[in-house]
C-alpha cells in the first residue's frame, strides 16, 4: 500500500484474474486450438515409418506452434511492445514443452492399448 501513487486507480485482483482468464480462453479457442488441429493433420498425413523421424518431426512442429502462438500472444496483450520483454518467451518455451510431454504420454498410452486389444 505504501508503494501505490496517490490519486491512481488500481484495477482489484478479481478483475486483473478475470481479464486475464478471457484473453487465455480466447488465444486457446480461436488461435492455438485451430492450428494444433492443422498441424495433427499435416502430421497424419505423413507417412513416417521410423518412430525416430516421427518424434523429431512432431517435436519440432509442435515447438514452432507453441513459440509462434506464445509470440502473437505477447504481441497482442503487450500492445505491441512484446520484444523489450524476455519474461513471456521463457513461459512460452516450458509451456511448449510441457504440452509435447502431454502429447507423448498420450502417444504412448494409445500404443499401450493397441498391444493389449
Amino acid at each position: 500500500m505504501t508503494e501505490r501513487a496517490e490519486g491512481t486507480y488500481y484495477y482489484p485482483f478479481w478483475y486483473l484474474w478475470i481479464i486475464s482468464l478471457l484473453i487465455n480462453a480466447a488465444t486457446m479457442l480461436f488461435l492455438i486450438l485451430p492450428l494444433s488441429l492443422f498441424v495433427d493433420r499435416v502430421l497424419a498425413s505423413m507417412k513416417m515409418k521410423r518412430t525416430g523421424t516421427r518424434l523429431i518431426y512432431v517435436t519440432v512442429s509442435y515447438f514452432l506452434l507453441g513459440t509462434g502462438c506464445g509470440l502473437l500472444f505477447a504481441i497482442f496483450v503487450l500492445r505491441m511492445d512484446a520484444f523489450r520483454h524476455t519474461g513471456p518467451y521463457v513461459y512460452v518455451l516450458i509451456v511448449t514443452f510441457v504440452y509435447l510431454f502431454w502429447q507423448c504420454i498420450f502417444e504412448w498410452i494409445g500404443k499401450l492399448r493397441k498391444r493389449r486389444a
